[in-house]
Order: structure tokens, then C-alpha cells, then sequence
């Protein structure tokens, strides 16, 4: 029997672009998927849009909490052996979690599989708003939360996303993973198309990137505590 795969996507006033990123999720060559949508309080149409995909796609709502929050509600009524993730304007490529699936099969000891991404621009954009947009083009290995398969099992061991971060909660995240030694994998191949408009969160909300900054600091700080008690350990 083949493993169920939960697909959380959180989403806030997404109407525009959340039925193309349910569409490419729908469009998975692997069919066991359980599609789970967390309504992080919007105040637009986005419920209706994402009503329209039932029974394929279950929406759960919110108060607006943030987008951790939203993830962490969608893990939790998660019912998959595996975890996806993906934000609300983003895309698959259609075969992203058979590839990933596989790698887990051909390595049963890895915990997290992640594929490169490769950057569009979102057709609405003008040329002049795309000449003022710095993002490269070329495909390049993603170590996000979007290109990323995880073992539930793993995925516990580390904990929730944090809910203090606005940004930078999958960099925390990841580095607690990474404290606790879980085996990854980086696919070749590209996995996620990521949509560069003019309302993405990191351009929205520039200033919140002291807490990126911070999270970053923090993961540096883990990394020389544990090679400390590793090296006590030794002796």
C-alpha cells in the first residue's frame, strides 16, 4: 500500500494565486495525498476558492495567527506517514513527490528529501517592476520548506515551527533537524517553481527580517553548543 503524503499549505488573503498552487498539487503524478489548506484568518475570497477543490483539498480556519501557526494546525490534523509543504504561491512540478518518494525508498534511513527550485516571475508583473526585482533565474538547490518531503516521524522529533518567528521559523526549524543529526538528501532536479510578485512576504515585510537575522544567529549559537558537548562527550 502507498504511503499517505500531507500537503499543508497555509494561506492569507491568497485568492489570487492559491487555486494555481492547489492545481499543481492536484496535478502530482503520485496520488496518495492527502491536501490540507489552514486559513490563517483572511479576509478575502480565499475560503470559497479553496472550497471549490473539495472533496480533494479539506480547509481548516483560523484567527490570524501567522503562517507557523498555520503550519503547525495543518500538521496537526495531518494523518500521512510523510509531510509536504508549500506556501500559497508557489507551484510543483508534477512530479515532485513520486521523485522524492523514491529517494526515500532507495535510502530508507533519510529523514528529509529537499529538490532545487528554480524562480518565475508572476505574469501580471510589468517589465519595469521585473527590471527592479533582484532573484536569480537558474535553478538552485532549496533548502525550503517547499522543496522538502519529511518522514512524520522526523518531522516530530524536531519539534513545530516556531511561532515567535514571523520570518525565519523554517532556518530555526532546520537547524534544530540538523542538531538532531537527521539525514538528509538534495535532489537534482527541480521541485518547486517559486513565484516572485510584488506582494511576496520578504518584500512586504522587510521589516521583520531582524527576525531572520536572529533565527540565524540562534542556529549558529546551537551548532557551537552542540559541537562543544560533543567534543565534553569525547573527552
Amino acid at each position: 500500500m502507498e504511503p499517505l503524503v500531507s500537503v499543508i499549505i497555509p494561506t492569507f488573503n491568497g485568492q489570487k494565486y492559491i487555486g494555481e498552487t492547489l492545481e499543481s498539487v492536484l496535478a502530482q503524478t503520485y496520488r496518495s495525498l492527502e491536501v490540507i489548506v489552514v486559513d490563517d484568518g483572511s479576509s478575502d475570497r480565499t475560503a470559497d476558492v479553496v472550497r471549490a477543490f473539495a472533496p480533494d483539498v479539506h480547509l481548516i480556519g483560523q484567527r490570524h495567527a501567522g503562517h507557523p501557526a498555520a503550519r503547525n494546525c495543518g500538521v496537526r490534523a495531518a494523518a500521512g506517514e510523510f509531510l509536504g509543504f508549500l506556501d500559497h504561491d508557489d507551484l510543483w512540478a508534477p512530479g515532485k513527490i513520486a521523485a522524492q518518494l523514491q529517494c526515500f525508498r532507495n535510502e530508507s534511513t533519510l529523514d528529509l528529501v529537499f529538490g532545487h527550485i528554480q524562480n518565475f516571475f508572476s505574469p501580471e508583473m510589468s517589465e519595469d517592476e521585473r527590471r527592479r526585482v533582484t532573484a536569480p533565474m537558474d535553478a538552485l538547490p532549496g533548502q525550503l520548506q517547499g522543496a522538502m518531503l519529511a518522514k512524520r516521524s522526523s518531522f516530530d522529533r524536531v519539534g513545530p515551527f516556531s511561532e515567535q518567528r514571523s520570518m525565519g521559523d523554517f532556518l530555526d526549524w532546520y537547524g534544530r533537524a540538523m542538531i538532531q543529526n537527521l539525514k538528509v538528501h538534495m535532489q537534482s532536479q527541480v521541485v518547486m517553481h517559486r513565484r516572485i510578485h510584488a506582494a511576496n512576504y520578504q518584500r512586504t515585510h522587510g521589516h521583520l527580517r531582524k527576525q531572520y537575522l536572529s533565527a540565524l544567529k540562534q542556529l549558529l549559537d546551537r551548532r557551537r553548543s552542540a559541537s562543544a558537548d560533543e567534543r565534553r562527550r569525547r573527552g
